[in-house]
């Protein structure tokens, strides 16, 4: 018995020597895994170059936003302005944030110089979606997705909390230091819509 077994294990590992020869021909599949692989390597890099941009872009808007800010207040300590808090008169009862956003540009619409700011607009490729003629300013609108992110920069900083009482913005810091008036206690930075 002993000697049968010997003879099935020997014809064994013929059996497996012969099918390791037959495995030894791979020439070309380097060349096949380039070629199945390449397409997902190319769409992997477009996505981190758009969104590595994106997050540069956000970086530098940030930035722009945070030092044209300190431009415009030029070393002023008494925010928000009057001429903000005016601003918000149509759409505000209480304020007590200044604070400038960054735009690609205005849309038409209102008095020259205002309008909707419209922000900067990147485009991720898609593997496998087609293109179908969308672009960033005009969207479809049928579509529940886009490929395309706007990135928005807003900076400011809290300043004093106003109220607008009539036609006038008042300070809700109304008594002296050592004794401040009660509604200064509320938040800074509160916005309060009408």
């Amino acid at each position: 018995m002993p000697a049968q077994v010997v003879k099935i294990i020997q014809q064994y590992q013929i059996m497996a020597a012969n099918k390791s020869s037959q495995i030894d021909n791979e020439s070309g599949q380097a060349i096949f895994e380039l070629l199945i692989f390449m397409p997902i390597l190319i769409f992997l890099y477009t996505v981190i170059f758009n969104v590595g941009n994106s997050i540069n872009v956000s970086i530098n808007q940030q930035k722009a936003a945070r030092r044209y800010f300190y431009y415009l207040i030029k070393g002023n300590s008494y925010l928000p302005t009057m001429n903000e808090l005016d601003g918000y008169k149509s759409g505000f009862n209480r304020a007590g944030i200044s604070l400038v956003g960054y735009a690609d540009r205005l849309e038409a619409g209102g008095s020259a110089g205002t309008g909707q700011p419209v922000a900067p607009c990147f485009k991720f490729n898609s593997l496998f979606a087609s293109d179908n003629g969308e672009e960033c300013d005009d969207p479809n609108l049928g579509e529940r997705s886009t490929s395309f992110v706007r990135v928005f920069t807003a900076y400011g900083i809290c300043g004093e909390n106003y109220s607008l009482q009539g036609n006038l913005w008042v300070s809700f810091f109304s008594g002296s230091p050592s004794q401040p008036d009660p509604k200064s206690k509320l938040l800074a930075c509160s916005v309060q819509s009408n």
